[in-house]
Protein backbone atom coordinates (compact mmCIF):
# COMPACT_ATOMS: atom_id res chain seq x y z
CA UNK A 1 0.00 0.00 0.00
CA UNK A 2 2.57 2.37 0.53
CA UNK A 3 4.47 2.40 -2.84
CA UNK A 4 1.42 3.24 -4.40
CA UNK A 5 0.04 6.07 -1.97
CA UNK A 6 4.22 7.40 -2.24
CA UNK A 7 4.00 6.81 -6.42
CA UNK A 8 4.74 10.71 -7.78
CA UNK A 9 1.93 11.54 -10.29
CA UNK A 10 0.60 14.39 -11.84
CA UNK A 11 -1.75 16.18 -8.78
CA UNK A 12 -4.21 18.59 -10.76
CA UNK A 13 -7.44 18.00 -8.18
CA UNK A 14 -7.93 20.67 -5.73
CA UNK A 15 -7.41 19.97 -2.31
CA UNK A 16 -10.25 20.97 -0.06
CA UNK A 17 -9.76 20.93 3.40
CA UNK A 18 -12.04 18.31 5.49
CA UNK A 19 -13.31 19.71 9.00
CA UNK A 20 -13.55 23.16 7.59
CA UNK A 21 -17.41 24.97 9.32
CA UNK A 22 -19.50 26.10 6.59
CA UNK A 23 -18.27 29.44 5.48
CA UNK A 24 -14.69 28.08 5.42
CA UNK A 25 -16.43 25.70 3.15
CA UNK A 26 -17.89 28.45 0.94
CA UNK A 27 -14.83 30.60 0.26
CA UNK A 28 -12.72 27.31 -0.26
CA UNK A 29 -14.98 26.88 -3.10
CA UNK A 30 -15.38 30.45 -4.22
CA UNK A 31 -10.89 30.18 -4.00
CA UNK A 32 -10.88 27.41 -6.26
CA UNK A 33 -12.77 30.09 -9.31
CA UNK A 34 -10.93 32.72 -8.34
CA UNK A 35 -7.63 31.69 -7.48
CA UNK A 36 -7.17 29.25 -10.49
CA UNK A 37 -6.42 31.38 -13.91
CA UNK A 38 -7.45 28.70 -16.04
CA UNK A 39 -10.96 29.00 -14.97
CA UNK A 40 -11.58 32.76 -13.85
CA UNK A 41 -9.99 33.52 -17.15
CA UNK A 42 -12.42 31.96 -19.67
CA UNK A 43 -15.59 32.73 -17.18
CA UNK A 44 -14.53 36.29 -17.58
CA UNK A 45 -13.71 35.99 -21.48
CA UNK A 46 -17.39 35.25 -21.65
CA UNK A 47 -18.97 38.16 -19.78
CA UNK A 48 -17.14 40.25 -21.90
CA UNK A 49 -18.37 38.59 -24.59
CA UNK A 50 -21.99 38.35 -23.55
CA UNK A 51 -21.66 42.24 -22.23
CA UNK A 52 -20.47 43.09 -26.03
CA UNK A 53 -23.12 40.51 -27.30
CA UNK A 54 -26.53 42.63 -25.66
CA UNK A 55 -26.84 45.28 -23.16
CA UNK A 56 -28.93 42.25 -21.23
CA UNK A 57 -26.62 39.66 -22.82
CA UNK A 58 -25.62 38.30 -19.08
CA UNK A 59 -29.62 38.38 -18.39
CA UNK A 60 -30.21 36.10 -21.18
CA UNK A 61 -28.03 33.72 -21.66
CA UNK A 62 -27.68 32.90 -17.68
CA UNK A 63 -29.86 30.04 -17.62
CA UNK A 64 -27.97 28.38 -20.53
CA UNK A 65 -24.82 29.31 -17.77
CA UNK A 66 -26.74 27.23 -14.69
CA UNK A 67 -27.41 24.77 -16.70
CA UNK A 68 -23.93 24.59 -17.71
CA UNK A 69 -22.62 24.68 -14.23
CA UNK A 70 -25.33 22.20 -12.96
CA UNK A 71 -24.13 19.89 -15.67
CA UNK A 72 -20.58 20.32 -14.80
CA UNK A 73 -21.28 18.63 -11.27
CA UNK A 74 -21.47 14.73 -12.62
CA UNK A 75 -19.34 15.46 -15.23
CA UNK A 76 -16.45 16.26 -12.64
CA UNK A 77 -16.61 13.37 -11.36
CA UNK A 78 -15.54 11.74 -14.75
CA UNK A 79 -13.69 14.21 -16.13
CA UNK A 80 -10.17 12.97 -17.38
CA UNK A 81 -7.37 15.21 -15.81
CA UNK A 82 -6.83 17.03 -19.55
CA UNK A 83 -10.49 19.26 -18.87
CA UNK A 84 -8.26 21.62 -17.32
CA UNK A 85 -6.37 21.84 -20.26
CA UNK A 86 -9.09 21.59 -22.31
CA UNK A 87 -11.18 24.30 -20.83
CA UNK A 88 -7.86 27.17 -20.98
CA UNK A 89 -8.08 25.92 -24.66
CA UNK A 90 -11.51 26.89 -24.85
CA UNK A 91 -11.03 29.61 -23.13
CA UNK A 92 -8.87 31.19 -25.74
CA UNK A 93 -11.47 30.69 -28.24
CA UNK A 94 -14.06 32.00 -26.68
CA UNK A 95 -11.70 35.71 -25.89
CA UNK A 96 -10.68 35.01 -29.75
CA UNK A 97 -14.17 34.80 -30.81
CA UNK A 98 -14.73 38.29 -28.43
CA UNK A 99 -11.75 39.72 -29.80
CA UNK A 100 -12.36 39.07 -33.55
CA UNK A 101 -16.06 39.37 -33.89
CA UNK A 102 -17.55 42.61 -33.28
CA UNK A 103 -21.25 40.33 -33.63
CA UNK A 104 -22.35 37.59 -32.05
CA UNK A 105 -25.35 35.42 -32.18
CA UNK A 106 -28.05 34.33 -29.27
CA UNK A 107 -27.41 31.09 -30.32
CA UNK A 108 -23.83 31.30 -30.86
CA UNK A 109 -23.99 32.98 -26.66
CA UNK A 110 -25.88 30.37 -25.68
CA UNK A 111 -23.94 27.48 -26.29
CA UNK A 112 -20.74 29.23 -24.82
CA UNK A 113 -22.21 29.57 -21.69
CA UNK A 114 -23.49 26.13 -21.31
CA UNK A 115 -20.09 25.33 -22.55
CA UNK A 116 -18.17 27.21 -20.13
CA UNK A 117 -20.27 26.40 -16.91
CA UNK A 118 -20.17 22.21 -17.44
CA UNK A 119 -16.09 22.69 -18.24
CA UNK A 120 -15.64 25.46 -15.46
CA UNK A 121 -17.45 23.37 -12.79
CA UNK A 122 -15.79 20.02 -13.86
CA UNK A 123 -12.22 21.26 -14.23
CA UNK A 124 -13.19 22.34 -10.27
CA UNK A 125 -14.18 19.27 -9.31
CA UNK A 126 -12.15 16.82 -11.51
CA UNK A 127 -10.28 14.18 -9.47
CA UNK A 128 -13.56 14.23 -6.61
CA UNK A 129 -16.65 12.16 -6.92
CA UNK A 130 -19.64 12.95 -6.89
CA UNK A 131 -21.11 15.02 -4.22
CA UNK A 132 -18.12 13.49 -2.51
CA UNK A 133 -17.16 17.16 -1.12
CA UNK A 134 -19.77 19.05 0.97
CA UNK A 135 -22.45 21.04 -0.50
CA UNK A 136 -21.28 24.80 0.49
CA UNK A 137 -17.91 23.99 -1.08
CA UNK A 138 -20.68 23.18 -4.51
CA UNK A 139 -22.12 26.33 -3.77
CA UNK A 140 -18.96 28.61 -3.78
CA UNK A 141 -17.37 27.25 -6.96
CA UNK A 142 -21.28 27.72 -8.08
CA UNK A 143 -21.62 31.12 -6.97
CA UNK A 144 -18.21 32.68 -7.33
CA UNK A 145 -18.26 31.41 -12.07
CA UNK A 146 -21.63 33.03 -12.08
CA UNK A 147 -20.21 36.52 -10.48
CA UNK A 148 -17.17 36.34 -12.12
CA UNK A 149 -19.35 36.00 -15.34
CA UNK A 150 -21.95 38.70 -14.30
CA UNK A 151 -18.65 40.64 -12.97
CA UNK A 152 -17.08 41.39 -16.43
CA UNK A 153 -20.51 41.42 -18.07
CA UNK A 154 -21.77 43.79 -15.73
CA UNK A 155 -18.38 45.97 -16.45
CA UNK A 156 -18.91 46.28 -20.34
CA UNK A 157 -22.29 47.22 -20.13
CA UNK A 158 -21.90 50.10 -17.32
CA UNK A 159 -18.83 51.40 -19.43
CA UNK A 160 -20.73 50.68 -22.62
CA UNK A 161 -24.06 52.96 -20.90
CA UNK A 162 -21.69 55.59 -19.92
CA UNK A 163 -19.72 56.25 -22.81
CA UNK A 164 -21.53 55.12 -26.32
CA UNK A 165 -18.92 55.26 -28.41
CA UNK A 166 -17.92 52.83 -30.66
CA UNK A 167 -13.92 52.89 -29.43
CA UNK A 168 -15.04 51.91 -25.85
CA UNK A 169 -16.57 48.56 -27.16
CA UNK A 170 -12.97 48.55 -29.09
CA UNK A 171 -11.53 48.72 -25.90
CA UNK A 172 -13.15 45.84 -24.62
CA UNK A 173 -12.51 43.67 -27.51
CA UNK A 174 -8.90 44.40 -26.86
CA UNK A 175 -9.39 43.29 -23.55
CA UNK A 176 -10.34 40.04 -24.70
CA UNK A 177 -7.68 39.45 -27.04
CA UNK A 178 -5.51 40.33 -23.73
CA UNK A 179 -7.16 37.65 -21.96
CA UNK A 180 -6.80 35.39 -25.10
CA UNK A 181 -3.04 36.32 -24.88
CA UNK A 182 -2.55 35.13 -21.40
CA UNK A 183 -4.42 31.78 -21.88
CA UNK A 184 -2.26 30.67 -24.56
CA UNK A 185 0.86 31.09 -22.80
CA UNK A 186 -0.81 29.32 -19.95
CA UNK A 187 -1.72 26.91 -21.92
CA UNK A 188 1.79 26.55 -23.61
CA UNK A 189 2.70 26.42 -19.60
CA UNK A 190 0.28 23.13 -19.22
CA UNK A 191 0.97 21.58 -22.19
CA UNK A 192 5.03 21.74 -21.03
CA UNK A 193 4.19 20.26 -18.20
CA UNK A 194 2.15 17.00 -19.59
Amino acid sequence: MAPVVAAPGPAWAHSFRSGADGYQQFLEGAWVIVGYPGILLPLVALGLLLGLWDREGMVRAWPALIVGLVLGVPLGAVAPVAVATGFVAFGVFVAALTALLARHSRYEAFALAGIAGAMAMATALEGHGLFQLPVMIHLGLFLTANLAVAASAGLVRVSTDHVPAQWMRILWRIAASWIAAVLILYLAYLSRGA
